[in-house]
Parts: structure tokens; sequence; C-alpha cells
């Protein structure tokens, strides 16, 4: 199968974009946990064409998933999703017997029970575009890499040891340096859009429209180091002060009263006699201007990689 960066934008993007319940800051993880349960089941060899039954397979599956990223008071409906998942556009759900999916605009009808999915041999099936990247065993590799960063990254670990636990033999792993194309704009959407497009440093924020944006997405640790893409270890900045963080004049450091971190500077390498480098020192101990989750703030171990960079360099 040809990935093109076309390809992936679209559909990362898409996936980046659920629709989601929301009680207070929290939100359903049902509709990501579903997805990365279908893409185990491909793993596996569960699955083999575009028709998902629900059935007692794929609710186990889902209820694995889901017991990792259970908080608050979240049930294991794996109806809801089944059904709901529809409304994002690239799934639709059909029952024996009926030619017409069962979720349509402007359809009043709601979810039906987990019961009466499996009485009328519920199934799914997805967008042919998205189906033909899930089929293929790299791609699915890293579609499920970018839904855990996206949706999971504090479970990154547990998560991918389950999908690790459950690969049949007969699947191959994906290699490592196997990235996929349109990686780093899906990165870059989903840090800028977690800062709000604004300046971790200063605060700036000039945008024109998503992709006429004045900052920009930087990681913390460099990928070709790290090879993580989370968006913890990413953080918005202005072109000026990434392209001084990457040369380790200023540094955003932990900090025990700022959850963010702090911002730290080079004093053997600024100046504040030199007027160009007076906007830089003036950062020092301003506390990091942080995403509007608290579950993406900078990962305590960026922050620390930052700060020893920072004391080594020259």
């Amino acid at each position: 199968m040809a990935v093109t960066d076309s390809n992936w934008i679209h559909w990362l993007e898409r996936l980046y974009d659920l629709r989601r319940s929301k009680v207070h800051t929290h939100e359903s993880p049902h509709k990501p946990v579903l997805l990365l349960a279908i893409l185990d089941l491909l793993d596996r060899g569960v699955l083999e064409d575009n028709q998902v039954p629900f059935n007692a397979e794929l609710d186990s599956t889902f209820r694995r998933f889901f017991a990792v990223v259970q908080t608050q008071n979240d049930q294991p409906t794996i109806e809801l999703p089944f059904y709901f998942l529809s409304g994002d556009g690239f799934w639709q759900v059909f029952v024996a017997g009926q030619s017409e999916p069962l979720y349509r605009k402007g359809f009043a009808g709601g979810a039906h029970s987990a019961a009466q999915l499996r009485r009328q041999s519920a199934t799914g099936r997805f967008e042919a575009g998205l189906w033909a990247l899930m089929s293929d065993p790299v791609a699915r590799h890293q579609l499920r890499e970018a839904l855990i960063a996206r949706y999971f990254p504090e479970h990154h670990d547990r998560l991918a040891a389950l999908s690790a636990e459950a690969r049949s033999p007969g699947v191959p792993e994906a290699q490592e340096p196997a990235l996929p194309p349109g990686r780093d704009a899906a990165f870059r959407r989903t840090v800028l859009e977690l800062y709000d497009y604004r300046c971790a440093a200063c605060g700036v924020r000039v945008l024109l429209k998503p992709q006429m944006s004045l900052v920009e997405a930087a990681h913390l640790i460099p990928f070709s180091i790290s090879r993580n893409d989370r968006p913890t270890n990413g953080v918005a900045l202005c072109p000026n002060h990434h392209w001084a963080m990457d040369r380790h004049l200023i540094a955003p450091c932990p900090d025990s009263r700022n959850r963010a971190g702090l911002w730290r500077i080079n004093t053997r390498r600024l100046d504040d006699r030199i007027e160009g480098q007076r906007d830089l020192m003036s950062l020092a101990g301003r506390p990091v201007i942080p995403p509007r989750e608290t579950m993406y703030l900078p990962a305590p171990e960026s922050l620390r990689w930052r700060e020893e960079q920072l004391a080594i360099a020259d």
C-alpha cells in the first residue's frame, strides 16, 4: 500500500479530532479505546475484512484497554462508541437485514443497547481510505502510536505493552525507523492546538489560520534522540525562542511550584549589556505558559533533559 503525505495528514487530523462527550475537563475515552481495540483485533488476525462484528471478542478487547485509561466514573460501555463513532464520519454501523446504516444525520434514534446490537448481528465498517491504512501492519502500528500520543500519553507504555502482548507470531512488528509521512504535521497540529497557538515563552499569538501561525511546535527532547512525538514532549514557541532553546541559550526547567516549569537562561553565553540579548535574559524565572489541558503539561523528564543541556552548554 502506498502511504502518501496527504493520506497521513488527512487521517491523522481526523483521528486527532474525535467528537467526545465532556464532563468539566474530563473527556470520554470510549472512542479512541474502541479504535485501539479494533487495531488490536487486526494485529491478532481476528479481523480480516472491513466488517467489525459487535461480539464478545471485541467487548473483551475493549475492556482490556479501557481498564488502563479508566478514570473518574468512566464505565466500559462499548455500545456507546460503537454507535456514536458514526458521528465522526468515517464509520458506519449496519444490522442484519438492513441496507441503511443505523446512524444517520437527522435520525432521532439513539444508541442501541449491547443486547440489541448482538441480537441484530451489528457490524461496523470504516471508510475505505482509513481501512486501507489499518490493513497494513506498519501503518496500523503508526496509527496506534498516534492515537495513544493524542489521547493517552500518560498511559503510553502500558497500552503499547498490551498491544505487543496480543500480536500474533505471523504479524510483523513495525520497525522503529519506519515512521509515517506526515508525522511532523500531526505533532505540530496537536502541540499548537494545545497551546492555543501561543508561545510558551513570550505569549505572542499570531494566527491567520491553522496552517499560518507564527508559533512553531518544538520538541523538548529532540526526536532524533527520544523518538518521542507525544504532546508532552513538545511546547509551542515563536521562532526566536525556538531558535534560542535549541541552541541552549534558554530552557524550560522543572520547578516544584509550577508544573509547566520555569524558564532559565544560560548566563555564561548571554550578556544583558548587549541589547539584542536582553529580551532573552528577561525570561529568567518566568513560568512556562502551560497548555490548556493539564494532562499535556511538559513531561518532567523532558524538562530535566533541557535543564541538563543548559548546564553543560558552552
